[in-house]
């Protein structure tokens, strides 16, 4: 039997060629092990604040062409570049703020996109939903509550005057805390009623308009033709108000907000009457008397306007907090509201309250609740300024020890 015996140095330059493929194969299974970690994957879920899922949301990588877009769902999956360099994911859709979010060492980034504000002009809201202003058949006109506190005002409809077309505001009232007449497209009926019907985030609203805070106010929507108004039927002959408030924000921090206005108003212009010795002189040219009546005197020169206006004062404070998570959002807010008028008795106070709450339970159940309540109080009542400016300057309104008389018109005063 015939063995072979291998020379010393053939037998050490194979142990060498042994060694140098098990230092290749163990170097090509660490690329394979650092290829599979650069190309990680990261999945996650787009949801609007209601918690609904997005489809369609643009998802690139900043600075590169590489991206996804989510499911009907809103679910993504995407790979991560194998380059070097910081990852940033940008979620981006239209009608929605675009969100950037580190990717570093993620596997998993859910997103909750907000609504666009500014984008607000483009998306309407009708009866049925929400819709793009240039998909919209009927005639609907929208404001957002940005733009309607632009000017501070005490009530929605005096922010809305001049601001929406085919929408008519008339001022039938100076008293504090009254409301304007509002007509879409004019009076449709003689008899019958011809004021829009107000829905407030999605309910009929039974109150006046005035009595909703502007400060609470998101958006604005107006419904001025059939096909736009035919949900509501009858009811939305003369025209719907969408009002839309405020909501908290899923994934939004804690956030407390304190908006306050004050003004000051004044009688800018008055009637110009008579002065105390011009009447005088008018009664000796035209009238034969010589005495003159009780309470009259021809040094006496009383300016009835003065002694009724005085400077009157509004002032506004609204304090609000608003949060979410994943699962939910709040918001919640009060605001105080105090008119006065030039007229003394005549003042409106406003107490609001307003809270939303959104909850999802699981992946099948969400609740949530919304209240809107406010209580004013409209103080004084209207005043007869043509019976003021028909008094007499020549009488005196003042006892000797300077307090208001109880009756200061005599017979030669009454009108003729």
């Amino acid at each position: 039997m015939m063995k072979t015996i291998l020379p010393p140095l053939r037998e050490e330059s194979w142990r060498r060629s042994l060694l140098v493929r098990a230092v290749m194969l163990a170097c090509f299974a660490l690329c394979i092990s650092l290829n599979t970690f650069a190309q990680s994957t990261i999945r996650g879920k787009v949801t609007d604040e209601s918690g609904t899922g997005l489809p369609g949301v643009n998802i690139l990588f900043k600075g590169t062409a590489s991206g996804t877009t989510t499911d009907a769902n809103g679910d993504y999956a995407i790979q991560v570049p194998a380059d070097g360099g910081a990852k940033i994911l940008v979620f981006s859709f239209i009608g929605y703020q675009t969100i950037e979010q580190a990717a570093d060492g993620r596997t998993t980034i859910d997103v909750s996109l907000a609504t666009d504000v500014t984008a607000l002009s483009e998306i309407v809201v009708i009866g049925y939903g929400e819709m793009r202003k240039e998909a919209v058949t009927g005639s609907v006109a929208s404001i957002s509550g940005d733009m309607m506190r632009d000017i501070p005002s005490t009530n929605i409809s005096q922010a809305l005057q001049g601001r929406l077309p085919g929408v008519e505001f008339s001022q039938t009232s100076s008293q504090p805390g009254a409301t304007m007449q509002i007509r879409i497209r004019g009076s449709r009926s003689l008899t019958a009623s011809n004021d829009p019907l107000i829905v407030l985030d999605g309910i009929p609203f039974v109150g006046s308009i005035g009595d909703i805070n502007p400060n609470d106010i998101k958006s604005v929507d107006i419904l001025k033709d059939a096909s736009a108004t035919a949900i509501y039927g009858s009811r939305g002959a003369n025209g719907v108000i969408l009002v839309t408030t405020n909501k908290g924000q899923r994934g939004q921090k804690a956030r407390v907000t304190y908006n306050s206005f004050y003004g000051a108003k004044k009688v800018f212009g008055k009637y110009p009457l008579m002065s105390g010795p011009d009447m005088v002189k008018l009664r000796e040219l035209n009238v034969p008397y010589t005495t003159y009546g009780q309470d009259e005197a021809t040094d006496v020169d009383t300016d009835w306007q003065d002694l009724l206006y005085r400077p009157a004062t509004i002032t506004s404070h609204d304090v609000g907090i608003s949060s979410g998570t994943e699962n939910g959002s709040y918001n919640f807010g009060i605001g105080y509201l105090l008119d006065q008028a030039v007229i003394p008795t005549q003042q409106y106070s406003r107490y609001t309250l307003r809270g939303t709450v959104d909850q999802s339970v699981g992946e099948h159940f969400r609740f949530g609740f919304t209240t809107n309540s406010n209580y004013s109080i409209n103080t004084g009542s209207q005043v007869n300024i043509g019976g003021l400016l028909r008094m007499t300057p020549v009488a005196d309104p003042f006892n000797p020890d300077g307090s208001f008389k109880r009756t200061v018109r005599t017979a030669i005063d009454e009108p003729w």
